[in-house]
């Protein structure tokens, strides 16, 4: 059989991927429209593709006058992760926030409904989201305040009612990760995390809220099929590992999808970026992980920025019907769920009466602003006391404590540090360029970017004389040595007993060019994200409390453990401003709450 690109294994293979792409000037390359003329299953949206909503809503318009068929995805979960509006942050603030608003799922379904009005109007067909992980695991690096929750119904109400407001507005919904990422304590991104937990466990804890929106009864619209306002379009599966399930990450472990199947799912069933860590390591190739998640039951499997990935899947894909590894009908059973999911896409939309362009995408813009900013104003809150507001004139120093990525997020979130230049002008980030020696020990490794999300590149701003938001830095957080120089410099004399912990001497005079003098005494901030008990960003949270017990912290983890990460240090700990995450509006918030307003 021809695997020519117009041919019937071609249009089969090409009926399943999702891949991303690069898109200077806004246009579409010339081996995607190709691809899309020869049934490519969609693409996948990241920062590079969307500067602005205008040049989003331009380049879906002109892929959707290639292929009408085609689906256009996005990661837009708002809050921590945020693709239209990488270059800002978010207008939204994301899932933990509105899981902790007192208003309850009614705001979580206006939010997706203002959310799914701007992926209209910018054309966007199908939300990789939203998160249906239940967060059971405090120390979790990937999912944290992307959740709307630590148990499952507070997962399965905001969820559910948030992707009700998201496909009312003519948009598909694909609900995350399936079984769930809640419990893991390894990034997939970077490697394999596995939840070692009993099935019973997993089906009460994990399973919850996937099995409650996948379900058709409740809750719906007056007048509405089930399809319409309660069930998820497609599901996204976890490159995690269930031994309770199977042998392999549940994204390539056919018994998962059996799983999802059972519990009435009948949509396409999604991988996550088949680049990822967590799969490199044991496929070795990115063709053969999309071979295997085929094999698994997966029907669209989504690929990175390279072209290199697509040309590659779709190699394998093409010689596995030829080593009789997989069969054309099987692939076509999967592109045919796709072409579907994309129907009812389409004509969901038009019932909607939404429209895609320049003037609805900047409407949808602005609604959605108003609508983030309310919620943001309700949740972001002080806990404890201290010296809140700050002065108005003051220069705040400013120290980042958290200690990894958010790959998920593809940046480093740094619109907190944006926000506090813009209300004090003054504001310094320690370490400043020049307190350390070039090549300190300690630095910590780059991380790897073999997942190209990782290294997703976005801008927003930045306090003076700091590095780029979208360059990545060459270490996460403090080393020991920054450290040090953080202590002498908040301490008035040269040693201090938190110094010993850096390895230096009693005695020894003050790293760098610092000189034994007292410091100015400015207002401290501090950003943290996991100061979980016995972690290296507890640790150093400690340190400078010891040695400023007015330094304020702003917090863009979880919510819920707060009391039990800041209330356990020394006098019941420091004014925590509890940001619910690192978009845009959570940092609006978190700096009116400084300012005292």
């Amino acid at each position: 059989m021809s695997a020519e690109p117009g041919g019937r294994l071609g249009r089969a293979v090409n009926g399943v991927l999702l891949p991303g792409f690069e898109s200077p000037g806004g246009h579409v390359p010339g081996w995607l429209a190709d691809a899309a003329r020869a049934g490519l299953a969609g693409v996948v949206y990241f920062a590079r593709n969307t500067p602005d909503v205008e040049t989003t809503a331009a380049l879906s318009t002109a892929l959707h006058a290639i292929s009408p068929d085609l689906l256009v995805a996005v990661d837009e979960e708002g809050g921590d992760v945020s693709r239209l509006e990488a270059a800002s942050g978010s207008s939204l603030p994301g899932a933990a926030a509105l899981g902790v608003h007192p208003g309850g799922p009614a705001v979580s379904l206006d939010a997706g409904r203002a959310l799914g009005r701007l992926l209209a109007a910018t054309g966007v067909d199908l939300l990789l989201g939203p998160v249906l992980d239940v967060v059971s695991e405090p120390d979790n690096p990937v999912v944290g305040v992307r959740a709307f929750g630590t148990t499952p119904e507070v997962v399965a109400q905001h969820g559910i009612a948030f992707a009700r407001g998201v496909r009312s507005a003519g948009v598909g919904v694909c609900g995350k990760h399936f079984p769930g990422h809640g419990a893991t304590t390894v990034d997939s991104h970077i490697g394999l995390p596995v939840v070692d937990a009993p099935l019973a466990v997993v089906r009460e804890r994990d399973l919850v809220p996937f099995a409650r929106a996948l379900c058709t009864d409740g809750g719906q619209a007056p007048g509405a099929g089930p399809r319409d306002q309660s069930r998820l379009d497609a599901v996204m599966t976890a490159h995690v590992l269930f031994p309770a399930i199977g042998p392999a990450p549940a994204s390539v472990e056919p018994a998962a999808t059996r799983l999802l199947r059972e519990l009435g799912h009948d949509g396409p069933v999604v991988t996550d970026a088949l680049d990822m860590g967590a799969l490199r390591r044991l496929t070795g190739t990115v063709g053969e992980a999309a071979v295997r998640a085929v094999e698994a039951g997966a029907d669209l499997l989504c690929l990175g920025l390279d072209p290199a990935l697509y040309t590659e899947a779709y190699d394998a894909l093409t010689a596995a019907v030829a080593s009789g590894r997989l069969t054309v009908e099987r692939l076509e059973e999967s592109a045919g769920r796709n072409r579907a999911l994309a129907a009812d896409v389409r004509g969901r939309r038009a019932a909607a009466g939404t429209t895609t362009g320049t003037a609805p995408a900047r409407a949808a813009l602005a609604e959605l602003s108003e609508v983030g900013a309310r919620i943001a104003d309700v949740v972001v809150h002080v806990r404890g006391t201290g010296p809140v507001p700050l002065p108005p004139d003051a220069s705040p120093d400013v120290v980042d404590l958290r200690t990894r990525l958010d790959h998920a997020a593809g940046r480093t979130a740094r619109h907190v540090q944006s926000a506090l230049a813009a209300a004090w002008p003054g504001a310094r980030e320690l370490p400043a360029e020049g307190d350390l020696e070039s090549g300190a020990e300690g630095a910590a490794d780059p991380p790897e970017t073999g997942d190209l999300r990782a290294v997703d590149d976005s801008s927003a701003g930045v306090i003076p004389g700091q590095s780029p938001v979208g360059e990545m830095p060459a270490e996460l957080g403090l080393d020991e040595r920054g450290l040090a120089v953080l202590i002498a410099r908040f301490t008035r004399y040269g040693v201090s007993a938190d110094l010993d912990r850096s390895r230096l001497e009693r005695g020894a005079e003050f790293p760098g060019h610092l000189s034994n003098t007292a410091p100015r005494r400015e207002p401290l901030v501090v950003i943290t994200r996991e100061p979980v008990p016995g972690s290296a960003e507890r640790a150093r949270l400690e340190q400078l409390w010891a040695v400023r017990p007015d330094l304020v912290a702003v917090h863009t983890g979880l919510p819920g453990p707060v009391e039990d990460w800041f209330g356990t240090l020394r006098d019941g700990g420091p004014a925590v401003v509890v940001a619910c995450g690192t978009g845009r509006a959570n940092a609006a918030a978190a700096v009116a709450r400084l300012q005292g307003r």
